[in-house]
Order: structure tokens, then C-alpha cells, then sequence
């Protein structure tokens, strides 16, 4: 269902979105931003913060099947329940994981739609 909210929200802002017809892909959708085409990688996580402290939900992005690289994906687009939000951020090749809030050094990701 993430595939489809991303692609609804992307929508809403007139970008044209394509999805693969298979799901062997490495990207969930295409996104057509006018100028160019970006490849996404689209998760979901209803994870809350560890404790108190933490303002912050830590989402893993790869897993054992299929290896994101930087040249497959160009961006990873992460729906939190948690914040209500997407966290939408450059794919570098080397991210296992990712820390998401709305306070840290992340927080420049929530709902970036400018995908930069």
C-alpha cells in the first residue's frame, strides 16, 4: 500500500508516476519530475522510538534478497507512521539502514518531494 500513497502524494504535486508491471523490479515506481526520471525505492515502518530519550525511529532500508545500489536506485522514499510523514533521501550505495526525526540531522529529508 506504500507504493500507492507514495505515488499519490508525487501526484498531487504533478509529477508523472510509473510503476514496473513485475515485482522482480529493484524500484517500486518511476518518478518524472519534468526534467529528469528518478528510480525510487519505496519502504514503510510503523516502528515508534526505542525510548523516551529518543525522538527518532530506525528503519532499515536493504535486506537479504536484493542490494540497492546507487546505479539501480536513486532514491529511498520511507513512510513512518510514527512522524505521518515520508522521509525522502538520495540513495549513496553504502546505506544499510537509516535514523529518521524531525529534530536531527535527517529532519531536511520529511516530505522532500524537491528530491534533493
Amino acid at each position: 500500500m506504500a507504493e500507492y500513497l507514495f505515488a499519490t502524494e508525487c501526484m498531487k504535486r504533478d509529477f508523472e508516476v510509473s510503476m514496473p508491471l513485475i515485482d522482480s523490479s529493484l524500484y517500486d515506481c518511476i518518478v518524472d519530475t519534468g526534467e529528469r526520471l528518478i528510480r525510487v525505492q519505496i519502504k514503510s515502518s510503523t516502528k515508534t522510538p526505542e525510548s523516551d530519550r529518543h525522538n527518532s525511529v530506525h528503519i532499515p532500508l536493504q535486506n537479504n534478497k536484493r542490494n540497492y545500489t546507487k546505479e539501480k536506485i536513486d532514491y529511498f522514499a520511507v513512510w513512518s507512521d510514527f512522524f505521518g510523514g515520508w522521509f525522502i533521501f538520495k540513495n549513496n550505495g553504502a546505506m544499510q539502514s537509516i535514523r529518521v526525526s524531525l529534530k536531527g540531522k535527517n529532519k531536511k529529508y520529511f516530505n522532500n518531494f524537491a528530491f534533493k
